[in-house]
């Protein structure tokens, strides 16, 4: 795999910090996983505020996303919480054998991340309905697989250099119309913006969204004015609407620009790094229009709640136990269509799971006041 194995040489932006970040550490899958909260000034957990989760590119960390991308200071200006995890071995599983694994293999990205909300949800008391996803390279690859399969928890998502895998896009059986942003440049020699390697192009993969999003209308362009002369590129702005429940699909094709986050005032080493536009305000001003509809069945946890599903991956009996009376579980596979339905009046169950297929299931658990939907994996 040729792609993506070039190493951002960002090293010294590690002596970058900003106020308000800390590092959480969790256990998910039986290995310590990490990542960092930024919190805006004066955050108040009664706001529930909204999150944006920002994925680093590959040979990268989250604490290097935050200081070459910046947005901890968009999330200070506009009051969200901005989160930067931390993928295995520096990459993110997107499908490729030499970053995470093959896919449906490997190392469960989608499922950490998933951990990560449920984390925010029980310790900042987060808006459930607002929660975003963006990345750099490698990050926006696997923001793209979390449209796929995270979508009943994601708003929306934005990538910067990262089309889709050809894997994701193959396997991608998203259950509802999601808002796509997509910024690529001409002249990206990691992730070329015309037939990389085992991917989608960069006008493929805004096509792919297109389809998926049932989009109708023609694209608007606009130009970005040309604010940074200096700067060896310029951005045009080109807008798909008609889309189905109120979705769209938004790209910047940034003319000659190069494998960079637009707007950072660090420089990548990537080719040229557009400065007509900010892409942290850009990102932000297309995430805060779009809410998760109710109807995908968001968590409602309150703090009170422990809610444990376990063990996943499953092999033959998934145990459900919480410190509140559960009333009802339900069983979804990947394309959101109900398996099961068990009504009880328990603070635990046992489901055999010995006779299902392998693949993904979402277990949706109904409580005295709060519902839950959960992630699992069967072996």
């Amino acid at each position: 795999m040729k792609i993506l194995v070039l190493a951002f040489s960002l090293f010294c932006f590690s002596a970058i910090s900003f106020a308000g970040t800390t590092m959480i550490y969790i256990n998910y899958g039986g290995v310590q996983r990490d990542f960092l909260v930024h919190v805006p000034p004066g955050f108040d957990s009664t706001s529930r505020l909204p999150v944006v989760l920002n994925l680093h590119g590959y040979n990268m960390t989250g604490t290097l996303e935050e200081a070459y991308t910046q947005m901890s200071l968009c999330a200070d200006s506009n009051n969200f919480l901005a989160v930067y995890p931390d993928g295995i071995n520096y990459a993110w599983n997107v499908g490729w054998s030499f970053a995470g694994g093959a896919y449906g293999t490997g190392v469960d990205d989608v499922g950490f991340i998933s951990a990560v909300i449920d984390y925010m949800i029980g310790n900042y008391h987060i808006d459930q309905s607002r929660v975003y996803a963006c990345g750099l390279s490698n990050g926006g690859f696997m923001s793209h697989r979390l449209a796929c399969e995270l979508n009943h928890r994601i708003a929306a998502i934005a990538t910067v250099s990262g089309p889709l895998s050809d894997s994701v896009a193959f396997y991608c059986n998203q259950s509802r119309p999601i808002p796509v942003l997509m910024m690529h440049g001409t002249a990206d020699t990691v992730v070329p913006y015309f037939n990389p390697l085992d991917c989608l192009g960069a006008e493929e993969s805004v096509g792919f969204w297109m389809g998926k999003d049932q989009c109708t209308n023609a694209n608007d362009t606009t130009a970005i004015p040309d604010v940074n002369t200096a700067d060896s590129s310029t951005v045009l702005k080109i807008h798909y609407g008609g889309c189905a429940s109120g979705s769209e699909v938004l790209f910047y094709k940034i003319i000659g620009g190069g494998h960079s986050w637009p707007g950072s005032p660090l420089n990548a080493g990537y080719g040229a790094e557009n400065r007509d536009m900010n892409a942290n305000s850009e990102i932000w001003s297309f995430f805060k229009q779009y809410y998760l509809p109710a109807s995908v069945g968001i968590n409602e946890v309150e703090s009170s709640v422990e809610l444990k599903i376990f063990p996943n991956p499953v092999s033959d009996e998934i145990k459900i136990e919480s410190n509140l009376i559960i009333t009802r579980v339900e069983i979804f596979n990947v394309i959101g269509e109900k398996t099961s339905s068990s009504q009880l009046n328990a603070t635990s169950t046992s489901l055999n799971t010995s006779n299902w297929q392998k693949g993904i299931y979402f277990v949706k658990v109904y409580g005295s006041g709060y519902t839950s939907m959960q992630k699992i994996c069967k072996d």
